[in-house]
């Protein structure tokens, strides 16, 4: 790391050059602060400035005395926040290219965080369409101002006010550039089609008003110019609309044209209602009163609509820049979170925390006997953990039995849905740190299944009460299997028939349709703010969802055929939830006859949240369910002593069925170079403990399973498709022998 004092001296000795390379110094931050004033001072035409592989976490906030600065390069350093370093970046007025290392979701949103910014990583960020200026500068300053009045034009826009119009078109500049200030081409350019415009309307109405004789045709005329001085101001709005949200365009356009033919009305209205004034001897027609109030009316609610849809269209865009400065929080938060676990698991191998793994059980486990550095008490041996059913349950859940819990079933105690919800989180956030420590001191997993038995004898020690315990959690999974899809999970997992991971798809599930029910709400309160829409979103997770709510989630979520499948499950469930009203709504209908076609829509109108989650969450199960059928046959065929672990030979003997196959028939294949069995290998068992778990398998050959799945629907569409044929033609056979 250079001193301070040197790098002045090599500041001072580029004093003179545009130029200053400061790259692989070992700068810090505090070091970069203390020297910024110095370079401000000796390098006064600085315009580029180097900082690669230093030492700089972040950006210090005097960064924006370098005033003359227009090119930043920060490559290879750590930068922790690129939100923080954006708000120092953005105070830089001249800054126009920056080159820094990001990924690429903050690739896109470092342009919105630096609007000055011209140039990322060599990308150019400023397209016809990104119409951001610089900040800190004043708003209402515009470099060419359309016309406010301007002499010249004689008389024919007297009845016009130019100042008005003008400062409209002004607010419609800022609208373009988010209340900034325009950049030059695009200021100019707008100058130039509004100075056009209102010379094309003065002109038409110069000539129109030259053979004109009448008072009323010439202020009738004049109105219709106005409208038209008007129009370029709605047509900028127009333009910018369909750059925020296309449907917002279409609405503006229809507006437009009812607007304008309104006013194409106006001279018609005019000139019958002085003929009729004419002939009536001036008498008040009404007809055509009512007409005009009817078309003032409608001009109101244009402009009104017109209004709340430019509101609209701010909010969202303001919204989307917080929403994107908050997801690259997070995910720098997530990356601190990651470097944090890897130091711990670098500490955990080099402190020696686990000393030696012993292979214990019976034929049906493989467990391991940890040594407690502190105390240097060593775990006790496990018992052999529960025995899968072969009558497994098609609900969904199973039941799941030990040789220890059938002598003693009529003791086993019960545990209550709360109890046992807690006795699985606990045992997945011990699973979570187990195979953590497992990774870095190279030992094999263990199953669910095993893990249980683990965790039991590290919390109680004795036998009996790690059986009595792993007693009453079974038997509480084969009770409530049905009711809490928690639970489901859990004991598909516990019996390997699903993956692990799969309660983390669960969990994401159960996000995503919050994520989409708090989007329903903000699109069905626009004006509302986030308070407002997170508040009622919390009352419908507390208590019940509306159909129209539900229905345009799954929507959003599924293909045609499954939103479909799910409408017809939420439908029954909602039917169930109000199956209690059913005889008070049939009694309301006796009494009141107009009540009774109202008891079907009410009962399909709503449910409970927790209802409607558990739907989803069990029909993803039953898919993933399904979808893992061919695999799991598969695996339990090499798996001979039936506990979810196979070794490298039955690993292998399961990649030569698992895949797509080549051929037909008895000689269909699945071929793989040694190569590829090789790389398989690694990734499943990568420190070659012949030791592979039912999970890692899947994690390993998901691809693969894919593959196996697809073939498998395009074969059976074929064989059906071929029975068709055969079917036809044989009909086609009867049918000639018959004639």
């Amino acid at each position: 790391m250079a001193k301070l004092d040197d790098l002045k001296r090599f500041v001072a000795s580029n004093s003179g050059s545009s130029n200053l390379m400061l790259d692989r110094m070992g700068i810090t931050v505090d070091q970069l602060e203390m020297l910024i004033p110095f370079i401000a001072s000796k390098c006064s035409k600085l315009s580029a400035l180097s900082l690669k592989n230093n030492r700089l976490n972040r950006l210090p906030q005097n960064l924006s005395l370098l005033t003359s600065l227009s090119s930043l390069t920060l490559t290879s350093n750590p930068l922790t926040n690129i939100v923080d370093c954006a708000g120092v970046l953005a105070d830089m007025d001249g800054l126009r290219s920056l080159s820094v290392t990001i990924d690429e979701e903050e690739a896109v949103a470092v342009p919105l965080l630096i609007p000055q910014l011209n140039v990322l990583n060599g990308n150019n960020v400023r397209t016809p369409g990104h119409r951001k200026t610089q900040q800190n500068q004043n708003p209402n300053r515009q470099s060419s101002q359309p016309l406010q009045g301007r002499p010249g034009r004689g008389n024919t826009t007297s009845d016009i006010d130019l100042s008005q119009i003008s400062e409209l078109y002004n607010s419609v500049k800022l609208l373009y550039s988010n209340g900034k200030l325009l950049s030059p081409s695009d200021d100019r350019r707008m100058t130039i089609a509004f100075d056009k415009h209102v010379d094309a309307v003065t002109s038409r109405l110069k000539d129109r008003r030259n053979k004109l004789s009448e008072s009323y045709e010439r202020r009738t005329e004049g109105l219709m110019a106005k409208h038209g001085m008007y129009d370029i101001c709605f047509q900028e709005v127009l333009g910018y609309s369909e750059t925020v949200d296309q449907r917002l365009g279409e609405v503006l356009k229809k507006i437009r044209g009812i607007h304008t033919g309104l006013f194409q009305l106006v001279p018609e209205i005019v000139k019958d209602t002085v003929e009729a004034t004419e002939v009536r001897g001036g008498e008040r027609v009404d007809e055509l009163v009512e007409e005009l109030e009817e078309m003032r009316l409608e001009l109101e609610r244009s402009e009104d609509e017109t209004g709340q849809l430019l509101e609209a269209a701010e909010m969202l865009e303001s919204e989307a820049k917080v929403n994107q400065s908050e997801m690259m929080k997070l995910r720098k938060q997530l990356k601190k979170i990651t470097a944090e676990n890897e130091n711990m698991r670098a500490e955990l191998s080099s402190t020696g925390a686990v000393k030696r793994a012993v292979v214990i059980g019976g034929q049906n486990y493989r467990g391991t006997i940890r040594q407690d550095d502190d105390n240097n008490n060593s775990m006790l041996a496990l018992p052999p953990p529960p025995i899968r059913d072969e009558k497994k349950e098609e609900s969904g859940g199973g039941n799941l039995q030990n040789t220890q819990l059938v002598e003693a079933e009529q003791t086993i105690r019960n545990l209550t849905l709360k109890q046992l919800l807690a006795f699985i989180e606990e045992l997945y956030a011990s699973k979570e740190k187990y195979d953590k420590k497992c990774a870095a001191s190279k030992l094999p997993r263990e199953t669910m299944e095993q893990h249980m038995y683990t965790f039991l004898n590290q919390r109680y020690g004795l036998r009996s009460l790690i059986v009595d315990n792993a007693s009453a959690v079974i038997k509480a999974v084969n009770s409530f299997h049905l009711q809490e899809n928690t639970v489901a999970v859990f004991g598909k997992i516990l019996r390997n028939e699903i993956d692990e991971e799969f309660r983390f798809v669960q969990k994401q599930l159960k996000d995503t349709v919050m994520d989409l029910l708090r989007v329903h709400l903000k699109a069905k309160h626009v004006r509302k703010p986030d308070d407002f829409i997170h508040s009622l979103a919390e009352n419908i997770e507390g208590g019940v969802i509306a159909v129209e709510e539900w229905t345009d989630i799954i929507q959003y979520m599924y293909n045609e055929d499954d939103a479909t499948a799910l409408g017809v499950m939420l439908a029954d469930a909602a039917r169930k939830y109000n199956g209690l009203r059913i005889k008070e709504l049939k009694e309301a209908a006796k009494r009141q006859p107009r009540a009774k076609s109202g008891i079907d829509q009410d009962l399909n109108s709503k449910m409970p949240y927790a209802d409607f989650v558990k739907v989803l969450l069990d029909f993803q199960l039953l898919g993933h369910d399904r979808f893992l059928t061919k695999f799991r046959d598969r695996f339990y065929e090499v798996d001979k002593d039936n506990n979810g672990i196979i070794n490298e030979e039955e690993f292998r003997m399961l990649c030569s069925v698992i895949g797509k196959l080549t051929g037909k028939g008895k000689n269909a294949k699945v071929v793989r170079s040694e190569a590829d069995m090789q790389t398989l290998l690694h990734t499943a068992d990568p420190h070659n403990n012949n030791h592979i778990t039912f999970s890692e398998a899947v994690a390993c050959l998901s691809g693969d399973i894919v593959e196996m799945v697809v073939d498998m629907h395009s074969r059976q569409q074929r064989l059906k498709e071929i029975n068709i044929k055969r079917e036809q033609k044989g009909m086609k056979k009867m049918a000639q022998g018959i004639a």
